[in-house]
C-alpha cells in the first residue's frame, strides 16, 4: 500500500487503535498488511456510535430487516452437503442460530446510521480512493460457528464483542496482493486469473504455521486482505467487521483505456463468436482486429498517471454495488 500522510489528524482511527499511535499503526501494519491483535475493556468500542446497537443478538435481530446468510454444519446436512451457507428470512435466522449455523448480517449499516457516519470518516482517515466500498457486517454464532481456511481480497476492522473465538492467522506464501477470495477447500483447484500469479504448493488445511489468536470481548483485529485465516468457537459470538473493498491500479487503469476505446464505433460493436463463422468471416474479423488495435497504440501509450486517477471515484466492485441496491431495496420494503 502507498505510505499516508501520518500528519493528517485521525480521530476515527485513533479510538480504534488505541493505545497505539495511529501513524505506528499505519506505518508498521496498514503500509505492511500486517494483521494487528490488541485486547482491551470491550466498553471502548461503545465510544464509536452505533456500536452499542449491536452489542446482543436480539439487538441486531430487531433492528436488521433483511435476509441472513446462514452458514456451517447445520446448513450442510440440511442440504446433504450440497451447500454450507443460503440466505433465509431474518424471522428464521434464530431457528437456525440454535442449530449451530453462524449467521451473517451483511451490510448492517443500512441500519445503523450512526455507525455508517463514522465507517466514512474512517475512509477518509485511511485516504482511501472516492470509489473505495466500506460496509458493516456483524456475525453471531451459539457455538462451534467458523470459517475453514481462506484468504479475502478486501481489508476487515474486527471488533470482537461477545465470547471467545480462536483465529488462525498466517502469512500468504501463494499470492501477493490478491484481488479475489479464495478457499482452501477449493484445492488444487486454483481460478484462472489467481493461477497466473499463484506460487509454490497450498498451505495445509489447519494453516499449522498459523500464529493462533484467542479474541475476547474488547479484542480488536486488523486483519489485511490476504491472509490466510480459520475462525472456531465453542460458545456464543458476537464480532462486528467494518469492511474496505479497494480499487486497484489495474482496474483504474482499465477503465482509462476502456472510456478511450468506447469512442470508437468499431469497439462499440457487438463481439462474435468466431467459432460458428467460415474460414473467411474468421479472417475479416480477425484482420479488422488487428487493424485497428495498431491505431490505438499510440493513443493507450499516452496515457498518463494523472489520467488513471481520475478514476478513482469509479465503483469497481459489482459484488458489492448490487449486493447494496438489492439489500437497499429490500429495506425500503419494510419501511413502508
Amino acid at each position: 500500500m502507498e505510505s499516508i500522510n501520518v500528519a493528517l489528524e485521525s480521530p476515527t482511527l485513533s479510538r480504534m487503535v488505541t493505545p497505539m499511535k495511529p501513524s505506528d499503526f499505519l506505518k508498521n501494519h496498514w503500509e505492511k498488511s500486517k494483521h494487528l491483535v490488541l485486547h482491551g475493556d470491550v466498553q471502548r468500542f461503545y465510544e464509536l456510535p452505533g456500536i452499542s446497537d449491536v452489542e446482543s443478538l436480539e439487538n441486531v435481530l430487531a433492528i436488521y430487516k433483511n435476509p441472513v446468510m446462514v452458514v456451517g454444519e447445520a446448513v450442510i446436512e440440511e442440504t446433504g452437503g450440497i451447500a454450507d451457507r443460503f440466505l433465509v428470512d431474518v424471522s428464521e435466522a434464530r431457528e437456525w442460530y440454535e442449530k449451530g449455523a453462524a449467521l451473517e448480517f451483511d451490510f448492517s449499516d443500512m441500519f445503523l446510521p450512526q455507525l455508517r457516519s463514522w465507517m466514512g470518516k474512517l475512509k477518509n482517515e485511511l485516504q482511501l480512493p472516492p470509489g473505495a466500498g466500506v460496509k458493516a457486517i456483524v456475525y453471531a454464532a451459539k457455538n462451534g460457528g467458523g470459517f475453514k481456511a481462506h484468504f479475502d481480497a478486501y481489508t476487515n476492522f474486527i471488533f470482537h464483542l461477545k465470547g471467545t473465538k480462536t483465529w488462525k492467522l498466517s502469512e500468504n506464501k501463494n499470492v501477493v496482493n490478491p484481488v479475489q477470495h479464495y478457499d482452501l477447500v477449493e484445492k488444487p483447484y486454483i481460478p484462472e486469473e489467481l493461477s497466473t500469479y499463484w506460487q509454490g504448493e497450498h498451505p495445509e488445511d489447519s494453516l499449522p504455521e498459523a500464529d493462533i489468536v484467542n479474541l475476547v470481548p474488547g479484542s480488536f483485529l486488523y486483519l489485511p486482505r490476504g491472509v490466510w485465516h480459520s475462525t472456531s468457537s465453542s460458545e456464543a459470538t458476537l464480532s462486528l467487521n467494518i469492511t474496505f473493498t479497494h480499487p486497484v491500479w489495474a482496474e483504474l487503469l482499465v477503465a482509462e483505456i476502456r472510456s478511450r476505446l468506447v469512442k470508437n464505433e468499431i469497439w462499440r460493436e457487438l463481439a462474435v463468436n468466431i467459432n460458428f463463422l467460415d474460414e473467411k468471416s474468421k479472417q475479416e474479423v480477425l484482420h479488422k482486429l488487428d487493424t485497428e488495435l495498431k491505431k490505438i497504440s499510440d493513443n493507450i501509450s499516452s496515457i498518463k498517471a494523472e489520467d488513471i486517477l481520475t478514476r478513482d471515484s469509479e465503483d469497481f466492485d459489482l459484488y458489492h454495488i448490487t449486493q447494496a441496491v438489492f439489500r437497499q431495496s429490500l429495506a425500503s420494503k419494510h419501511m413502508y
